[in-house]
């Protein structure tokens, strides 16, 4: 019980931080002229062209610049070269990509795992709690029958 509930509160740590992470991003001002490749705190979107896509990664022409992204995509893949996209990115790292048939979030994403995280970590809280429930009633169960003897 001990165990699952340690780390349902980990998770749950984990999916808060993931979270502020992901208000930073949304919040962040523009990046001034010349900052949107750099690590600076901020956010830009830009018009740019798919060169390609595979299941864990997404090439892009972006200002003027070649940029790559991994991407964690299953099922079929089409062709996507040349087709037209707006491109976020933050902290210098692509972080959406949206465009005809495409709307990803990259793994630099801020948001990418604070829902999984988060539902995980509540599992494991209620998963912890059920056991404690279980283990408080097999124990009277088993009282009762020392008891009764």
């Amino acid at each position: 019980m001990a165990i699952f509930w340690t780390v349902g509160a980990c998770l749950l740590l984990a999916a808060w931080r993931s979270g502020v992470a992901e208000d930073r991003a949304r919040h962040a001002p523009t990046c001034p002229e010349g900052q949107a490749f750099t690590p600076a705190e901020c956010q830009i979107t830009f018009d740019g062209t798919m060169t390609g896509l595979t299941h864990d990664r997404a090439e892009m022409d972006v200002g003027g610049r070649r940029a790559t992204a991994k991407v964690t995509l299953s099922g079929e893949i089409s062709d996507v070269r040349g087709v037209p996209v707006r491109v976020t990115l933050y902290q210098g790292k692509v972080i959406h990509i949206e465009g005809q048939r495409l709307k990803i979030d990259t793994g630099d994403a801020p948001a990418t795992n604070h829902t999984n995280l988060r539902n995980f970590g509540m599992f494991c809280i209620v998963g912890g709690a059920a056991l404690a429930g279980a283990n408080l009633l097999l124990g009277s169960g088993r009282r009762r029958r020392a008891a009764a003897r």
